[in-house]
């Protein structure tokens, strides 16, 4: 299973969105390999236009909704202040959708290099990142 970030989706729902991603979303849509959590949903339809929502909402029916149960709040909670510590900032959200890619033992698909940073410096080495 594929955790797809917010950043990878946005490029296949874009009309000229990378090519790579674009075949790389649609293979695991096509596979049954497709998830996404809350945050991912939430980012892309506050950040859509009316007249994206609901393609949006199409592409997203064809993958797995992945939970964010409370224990991961709060551990994003934690490494949100350790990382802040180090003097590294990185959107809470994204800490959420790492944090359930671990707990469901998903690689993550994604453009966003956040994800390298929390995984360099917190207790996730086995975060996997499919990073393009």
């Amino acid at each position: 299973m594929t955790l797809i970030d917010t950043s990878a989706w946005i490029e296949f729902f874009r009309r000229k969105g990378d090519p790579a991603i674009k075949q790389w979303v649609a293979r695991l849509i096509s596979a049954g390999e497709a998830a996404y959590c809350c945050p991912v949903g939430f980012e892309l339809k506050v950040g859509a236009r009316p007249q994206e929502l609901s393609a949006i909402e199409t592409g997203l029916s064809f993958a797995t909704r992945l939970p964010v149960e409370p224990a991961i709040w709060d551990a994003a909670a934690d490494r949100h202040r350790h990382l802040k510590q180090k003097g590294i900032t990185v959107p809470s959200s994204d800490l959420l959708i790492a944090l359930t890619a671990v707990q469901f033992r998903a690689s993550l698909l994604c453009r966003d290099q956040h994800f390298e940073l929390i995984r360099a410096n917190t207790d996730l080495p086995e975060l996997r990142i499919d990073y393009r």
